[in-house]
């Protein structure tokens, strides 16, 4: 991943130049039992994932959607192999951490598509991140990539500081599901993307022709299945995670 799983992040957050593949996890914490499942899950990955040449695991909660509050976990690596948690992480979870908490919906393996993700941000500088889940249709993946694609391309043409990262899934999701992640320090990056937005559309419209954006973007909302896409925030919680790596 270059700079960024998260974002933060998605996201995501910036945290490793060189991973690509991960895995995300939902998980809803017992009620009363917010601190020792976030105090558990400190010790089991400070104790077996704090190793820059091993798995690396970071830590959001969801601050907005329906899923509001609940934990997530996204492991990052290099490779599928690298993600193959070792049995005594695994039995370190199982003993201390599952009591605490349930499992929502699996894990969903995802791939970084680097091809649509701008990312010039410092390693660990975004707390947050606005989360898009996106539902592509089948057969109509192409319009969809095109315009994610060109947006990255204008991102890095609109000369300001960035962090968007891509990431669609590979095995144990929806086939479609694609998720972009938009990270800032704080909430108030949010309130700039009504500043810095427009100048990646004018960089767009640039590179590919006047209104170029306007039609492209037509054709990616078509390529989107009416179900399936919705948005939340995530925000980083370091110290329930990995180290950041460059």
């Amino acid at each position: 991943m270059k700079k960024s799983i998260l974002l933060l992040f998605v996201f995501v957050l910036s945290f490793s130049a060189n991973s690509q593949e991960g895995w995300v996890t939902y998980y809803k914490v017992n009620k009363g039992e917010m601190q020792s499942a976030k105090d558990a899950i400190a010790k089991k990955t400070k104790k077996y994932n704090s190793s820059a040449d091993g798995e690396l695991i970071y830590t959001f909660q969801v601050e907005a959607g329906e899923r509001a509050q609940q934990l997530v976990r996204f492991g990052v690596g290099p490779t599928m192999a690298s993600l193959d948690t070792g049995a005594e992480g695994y039995q370190y979870w199982m003993d201390n951490v599952s009591p605490l908490i349930n499992n929502v919906g699996g894990t969903e393996y995802v791939s970084r598509s680097d091809g649509a993700s701008f990312d010039n941000v410092v390693a660990g500088t975004n707390k947050v991140a606005k989360v898009l889940h996106y539902n592509v249709k089948r057969g109509k993946g192409a319009h969809f990539w095109k315009f994610r694609n060109n947006v990255a391309k204008a991102a890095a043409e609109s000369n300001q500081s960035m962090a968007l990262n891509v990431w669609s899934t590979s095995i144990g999701g929806n086939s479609g599901h694609v998720m972009v992640f938009y990270s800032h320090v704080d909430y108030s990056g949010f309130d700039e993307e009504q500043v810095s937005w427009p100048k990646v559309i004018e960089a767009y419209n640039e590179l590919f022709g006047s209104n170029s954006f306007e039609t492209d973007q037509a054709l990616f909302n078509e390529s989107l299945e009416m179900w399936g896409n919705y948005s939340e925030i995530w925000r980083w919680l370091p110290e329930l995670s990995s180290p950041v790596t460059e």
